[in-house]
């Protein structure tokens, strides 16, 4: 009787012991956060078909997860984020136009005393401009290659170019367009926004300047044209380096364009004139107005 007891209940423990080892089995589960093939094949090498029920649904999960938190959207900021949109690409691209205000300074001696500035002109720079955004998208390398034009004049006594002094005689003046190709460097520093869509800016850097061509105006009585050789020298430098300093708002119109509006100073620091006794440097405000696209 006692073998037969035993052997009972030993058969009625069977199924119990069999079911708690393969719910033991099918609870035993890898972290999430260490997926790899070699893992895999170890899983289901140990786990059998258990393997691929819970822990293959888990694994996809965090794979889906994953791929949620790379992919760019527009809705991921959120209260504590910024309140502008990101730059959808690393470099951006406008177009620049830019009417300016031309003014230059004058400081002669010996032939050259008593040259005085020509008032100022207004003159037209364009171009392209890239911003290369490297830090927290608010920080922005930005370049370009602009056509500018400048204004650069002079007045000067009558006495000047000529062999003999004329008492009564009026005095001189000069004006030359000066052609340029310039190649700005600085950096652009964004704010959050400051009204609906629209974010304050300010930029800063410097601007490398290679002269293409002058022209002097009004010729027949140009009187820094007439007096070297008839015109046939030239009365102005190679090039020129400037610092520019610059504010603005940018006006967002969708994901991909905006308009800028700005202005910006630009301060001559070489002198621009080839005569060793006179000193000029030039000076530029300007409006600037950009469409990025």
């Amino acid at each position: 009787m006692k073998k037969v007891a035993g052997l009972l209940l030993i058969l009625t423990t069977l199924p119990l012991t069999g079911a708690v080892a393969q719910s033991s089995v099918s609870r035993v589960s890898r972290p999430l956060n260490s997926y790899s093939k070699e893992s895999d094949k170890r899983f289901r090498k140990i786990l059998g078909d258990n393997y691929t029920d819970q822990n293959q649904a888990d694994y996809d999960d965090e794979i889906k997860r994953r791929r949620r938190r790379r992919q760019p959207t527009d809705d991921r900021y959120d209260e504590t984020g910024p309140d502008y949109a990101r730059p959808n690409k690393l470099i951006e691209m406008s177009i620049r136009f830019a009417p300016s205000l031309n003014l230059n300074t004058a400081e002669g001696m010996g032939n050259y005393a008593g040259f005085l500035p020509n008032g100022g002109g207004v003159r037209m720079s364009v171009g392209p401009v890239f911003d290369y955004f490297f830090f927290k998208d608010r920080y922005a390398f930005s370049s370009g290659l602009w056509y500018t034009i400048k204004r650069s004049g002079f007045q000067m006594p009558a006495s000047f170019g000529s062999s003999r002094f004329t008492p009564g005689a009026p005095e001189k003046e000069s004006i030359y367009n000066l052609q340029y190709l310039q190649v700005p460097l600085t950096v652009k520093m964004f704010a959050n926004n400051i009204g609906p869509n629209v974010r304050l800016y300010v930029q800063t850097g410097g601007l490398l300047s290679l002269k293409l061509a002058e022209r002097a105006l009004q010729q027949e009585r140009n009187g820094l044209y007439l007096a070297e050789s008839g015109g046939d020298r030239r009365q102005y430098s190679f090039g020129d380096v400037e610092l520019l300093l610059g504010t603005g708002v940018q006006y967002k119109i969708n994901n991909v364009n905006a308009f800028n509006l700005g202005v910006s100073y630009q301060r001559g620091l070489l002198n621009v004139s080839r005569a060793n006794q006179l000193t000029s440097k030039n000076r530029v405000v300007s409006l600037d107005l950009g469409f990025k696209f």
